[in-house]
């Protein structure tokens, strides 16, 4: 059956690919109409590559890129590169670490270089490692606060055990003061090792030299000769049938989360997987929302969630509502989805959710780091920076048989972890 013509279009870019001599992969898009230039460097090296006992390590050795190197302190480097009105982040997922520069044509040669310094030449000073420790603990401690995203917490821990999908990136509590210095400098080195690296930029054109200056600068880096840490198992549910964990906190509402097993994002069934996340709760116009929330009134806030990492990834069900109306929130949830399993969905629902997604996508992809971003994560994937421009048309290939195999072939136990007041 041919695949319908996406309605909403997705511009077509076209990208420079290149494996430097190195190893590391160059990615390039330009864009001469634009004087802002965005790198989005990507490292295959993260958070899931931690041991539990160093639960927030890769987050906090991204953290400290700019905290100082062998050459300038952590105010020379914020001076150097606000003077140049640039913008520099680092941070660590679970599947990849990234480090993000926003700059212009004008100032790219010295933003590039004090990036490649922050790359090559941290040092990752003791007194800074405690202060971002005490930051991070306090973060960690603030989230927390939202029982929602500790309800969340609870539920990965949960679903995924003993890997390290199961615990948040930016670590636990008990585990920061297990970090030290010494953990860091080989972490930073295995990361950005020039085989570990997919390098992405989009912006300037051949004629401004951007390619050709950012393509040589990274191909010009030695290779250090540190592996990289050994993958982990694929992650997969630490759970086969039904089950239940009920946390009690001071509340007065209550928080449940409920998760089915998926799949990777290279996995044939992401997308319908997408869809079906949609379908039951990706707007206001979704399934659950109106429901459990508009029709029935049985909760505050309502949604689901399906995001693909590398391997593994929950569809994810959650509701804030209140103890008396969690049998009703849980069963009007569980009717969605052996509804998606027994009836088709409509042609009008779908193309409606269809153009939902791909409306949300070409919104990412609106700014120059968020095109950058994209292709880079999609290379590092597996799926090849291509995929950001099939989008739109593998959105628009899954048609209602496809949703219900999927659904039937996934849907198939739950795990529902709840926070709710003591009794």
């Amino acid at each position: 059956m041919p695949s319908e013509t996406p309605a909403i279009h997705i511009p077509q870019r076209e990208v420079v690919r290149d494996v430097l001599p190195n190893g590391t992969t160059f990615l390039y898009a330009p864009n001469p109409y634009n004087p802002i230039v965005a790198m989005n460097i990507i490292s295959r090296q993260a958070s899931r590559h931690e041991r539990a006992e160093k639960a927030g390590m890769a987050n906090l050795c991204m953290r400290l890129l700019s905290a100082g190197t062998d050459l300038h302190t952590e105010e020379e480097i914020a001076v150097n590169l606000e003077r140049n009105g640039a913008h520099f982040k680092a941070e660590a997922g679970k599947d990849n670490s990234a480090v993000d520069l926003l700059s212009t044509t004008h100032f790219l040669q010295d933003d590039l270089l004090a990036v490649l310094e922050l790359l090559d030449r941290p040092t990752f000073p003791e007194d800074k490692i405690a202060r971002e420790c005490e930051i991070a603990r306090m973060n960690i401690l603030e989230q927390e606060d939202s029982l929602l995203t500790y309800t969340m917490r609870v539920f990965r821990k949960q679903f995924f055990g003993d890997h390290p999908y199961s615990w948040p990136n930016i670590g636990l509590v008990e585990t920061l003061d297990n970090i030290e210095r010494d953990d860091l400098v080989p972490f930073a080195q295995g990361a950005f090792e020039p085989s570990n690296l997919i390098v992405c930029v989009v912006g300037g054109s051949e004629k401004s030299g951007v390619r050709e200056m950012i393509s040589n600068a990274f191909a010009n880096r030695p290779v250090n000769g540190r592996r990289s840490i050994p993958d982990p198992p694929p992650a997969a549910p630490a759970f086969s049938s039904d089950c239940e964990r009920v946390e009690q906190k001071e509340s007065e509402a209550e928080y449940i989360v409920m998760g089915y097993p998926g799949c990777g994002i290279r996995d044939e069934a992401a997308i319908p997987m997408r869809i079906i996340g949609a379908i039951l709760g990706g707007s206001m116009d979704s399934r659950l929302f109106r429901e459990i929330r508009d029709m029935r009134g049985l909760c505050y806030q309502v949604g689901a969630n399906y995001t693909p990492s590398h391997y593994h990834s929950p569809l994810m069900i959650y509701a804030v509502s209140s103890p008396q109306n969690r049998k009703d929130v849980i069963s009007c949830a569980e009717a969605e989805i052996k509804r998606l399993q027994d009836e088709l969905v409509s042609k009008e629902e779908l193309d409606r959710v269809k153009t939902y997604l791909c409306g949300t996508y070409v919104m990412s992809m609106e700014t120059v780091m968020g095109q950058a971003s994209r292709f880079a994560l999609y290379e590092a994937a597996g799926l090849g920076w291509e995929y950001a421009n099939r989008f739109s048309e593998e959105i628009y290939k899954a048609n209602a048989q496809t949703i219900q195999a999927v659904a039937r072939e996934f849907l198939t136990h739950r795990l529902l972890t709840i926070t709710a007041p003591p009794a």
